[in-house]
């Protein structure tokens, strides 16, 4: 019997343990990154939060809230070398199932508008986009806005 890639990834709850090296993937992965504070509160507060490691590496993460009657996708991270494997589709997948099992109606998000990487998988998955936030995220040149997108369970 051999061991698959995928075999070797495995899906967690969100420790504070790990926090370091979620704010190292947050650092390295945006330019205007969640400070170590608010992922800390996010841990701290219970928030629906999963981590990735692949072996021992921290390789992405999602934080969200379910609740009834609506779950929100507040961050979703995958480390730049392990990006189009399966692992964004999959952390949002667990949060799908998670929400599902505690009856919320659906799931919003908000996505920058210049991401269309990101935006493709949300389509995959279903969401449709519902408005627009005006300057929402901070951008190199002031503020850029981002697309409300939403899936109904």
């Amino acid at each position: 019997m051999s061991v698959r890639k995928s075999d070797l990834y495995n899906f967690i709850p969100m420790s504070i343990k790990d926090l370091n090296k979620i704010y190292d993937l947050e650092l390295e992965s945006y330019n205007f990154p969640w400070t170590k504070e608010i992922l800390r509160d996010c841990i701290l507060y219970k928030y629906d939060s999963f981590s990735v490691f692949f072996n021992e590496n921290l390789v992405g993460y999602v934080i969200a809230k379910i609740t009834y009657p609506e779950t929100h996708i507040l961050n979703l991270t995958v480390k730049k070398n392990f990006r189009k494997k399966g692992i964004g589709k999959s952390l949002i997948e667990l949060i799908i199932s998670e929400s599902r099992l505690r009856n919320s109606e659906n799931i919003i998000l908000e996505v920058r508008i210049s991401n269309i990487e990101a935006q493709s998988l949300y389509k995959k998955l279903n969401f449709q986009i519902i408005g627009t936030r005006t300057n929402y995220y901070e951008s190199e040149n002031g503020r850029e806005d981002a697309y409300v997108l939403k899936l109904d369970l």
